[in-house]
């Protein structure tokens, strides 16, 4: 009778949270975010935030579009005035080396909240996957307002423990969960250098509402280093060819949209950490791009990156990627699509997540150019509706 009960309610939340999500679906009239490219005439005019200033004003529109290094930009969760049902928070940490990709994934998207581990084996294609999941939890899963603000999350039921400690140079994660009898483990610690620079953005979708918009920081040059155990199959993690990028983002969305994001980090042959964050085809960029490069942990601003496949649709084509003021020119040659397709009721994601080696060339702020030969990293396409 118990069980019984559980499932029930199981089921009438499940039921609850569709019903929510067809009002608010309705309530936002389907309505489908539209990109506005830059307008700026060369990258060196996008708009630093150079001090802290609050994200949104008090009628909950953005204070300032922009970019920053690391994050001057203070969001509040109740200065949102936006539909809440409309609010999305998310933590994702994704690391990789030249066979296996790991991410761990917390988000309150308002209607539910989760956190997650996926390990995929490159090779053979084989993916492992645990997950917690919360019901109607409009900021109930209590991430932080910073990045980089020191803080402890803890994630908890019979099945699946999951631990993140920040800290200022280091992040450690620690999983221990059990999935159809099979025993999950990690113990993990991605390490920030001294003074290590990161990407944010302020962007508004000005095509949907003026309350809608997207706070993102993207961290990428982490080292990781630890252990993770599925079963009988326990993978070491090296620092010298394993690096974390963390997409850290705040912000109320259309209920339809997409994205292009790509990341990679790797070590020259000179000793040289390059990493590079770039992202296009969503909201109002007008202003600003979410495009840069590290050199050692130090931010070098690019302009506006598009990407085209040497087959229209053939996501393991070449993709060639250029950038308006000339200084990223690469091309990816794909190794494997961690393709999903996923749809519940209203809500869906394609996503195509393309690895592959890169090559080709970066110019620095200082004019110096750099080669870049067989680097390992990742670009996606998503299409959503959520």
């Amino acid at each position: 009778m118990k069980r019984f009960f559980k499932v029930l309610l199981s089921v009438v939340g499940i039921v609850l949270v569709l019903v929510l999500l067809f009002l608010t679906i309705a309530f936002s009239g389907f309505r489908r975010d539209k990109y506005i490219a830059p307008s700026y005439e060369n990258s060196s005019q996008q708009p630093e935030i150079k001090e802290k200033i609050p994200l949104l004003k008090e009628d909950g529109t953005l204070t300032k579009p922009g970019y920053c290094f690391n994050n001057n930009f203070e969001y509040e969760r109740s200065a949102v005035k936006a539909n809440p049902l409309r609010i999305k928070e998310w933590d994702f940490y994704q690391f990789c080396n030249t066979r296996y990709f790991v991410q761990f994934c917390i988000a309150d998207i308002s209607m539910a909240g989760y956190a997650s581990m996926v390990l995929c084996d490159m090779q053979t294609g084989e993916k492992y996957e645990i997950a917690y999941i919360k019901l109607l939890t409009f900021g109930n899963m209590n991430l932080e307002t910073n990045a980089m603000q020191p803080h402890l999350l803890k994630y908890k039921n019979k099945d699946f423990d999951l631990e993140v400690n920040v800290e200022k140079n280091h992040r450690y994660i620690v999983l221990n969960g059990t999935k159809d009898g099979v025993i999950y483990t990690a113990d993990l610690d991605i390490r920030m250098m001294n003074n290590l620079e990161t990407i944010t953005t302020a962007t508004p979708f000005t095509a949907v509402s003026d309350k809608y918009f997207y706070l993102n920081n993207k961290f990428t040059s982490m080292p990781v280093s630890g252990t993770i155990t599925i079963g009988e199959l326990k993978i070491e993690f090296n620092p010298e060819d394993t690096y974390c990028c963390l997409d850290w983002g705040r912000g109320v969305w259309p209920y339809a949209g997409d994205w292009y994001w790509g990341n990679g980090s790797t070590t020259l042959k000179d000793g040289t950490l390059f990493g590079f964050e770039i992202t296009w085809d969503f909201g109002d960029a007008s202003a600003t791009t979410g495009n840069m490069m590290f050199i050692n942990g130090k931010g070098h601003k690019l302009g506006e990156i598009t990407a085209k496949l040497e087959e229209e649709g053939n996501w393991m084509s070449k993709w060639t990627f250029t950038c308006e003021d000339g200084r990223f020119m690469m091309t990816m040659t794909p190794y494997y699509d961690n393709y999903t397709n996923t749809r519940v009721g209203f809500v869906g994601n394609i996503c195509h997540q393309v690895f592959g080696r890169f090559d080709g060339y970066v110019i620095l702020d200082d004019g110096t150019k750099l080669d870049i030969e067989n680097m390992f990293a990742f670009c996606e396409y998503s299409d959503n509706r959520w």
